[in-house]
């Protein structure tokens, strides 16, 4: 069953824009996340690490957590998608596991694969 097949609308105020051009509306909506979905988008928020040679925290909090999912709602609604390219194989054999790790250690009650017709398919899976 799909977990986003019913929307909930959005809610919406006028605020000052931070660079002073005036009024922006502020937009808030629900998307409902199972933990495959959320260890995803944490995937996506730390899939450069290995690449710029970082170590991944050895845990983050829901804070941070939350943080990254409001960047990457704020960047896709102006527009904007942070893959400036897709991420390697070792990107996905390190960060991937340190996700689900992290997903499952805040909430270990999360439903997992709840949409499970849904497969993510990764970039170098269509090469050879």
């Amino acid at each position: 069953m799909p977990i986003n097949i019913k929307a909930l609308p959005a809610r919406y105020k006028a605020i000052p824009d931070p660079d002073g051009r005036g009024p922006v509306l502020q937009i808030t909506y629900a998307h409902n996340l199972d933990g495959e979905s959320l260890a995803m988008r944490l995937y996506y928020a730390y899939a450069k690490t290995p690449e710029n040679d970082e170590t991944l925290p050895a845990e983050i909090s829901v804070e941070t957590l939350m943080e990254h999912l409001g960047e990457q709602g704020a960047s896709c609604a102006e527009g904007w998608h942070e893959y400036e390219s897709e991420p390697t194989q070792e990107a996905w054999d390190t960060v991937w596991p340190w996700a689900q790790d992290q997903v499952r250690r805040l909430f270990p009650d999360l439903a997992w694969n709840v949409e499970p017709e849904r497969r993510i398919v990764l970039p170098w899976e269509n090469e050879g």
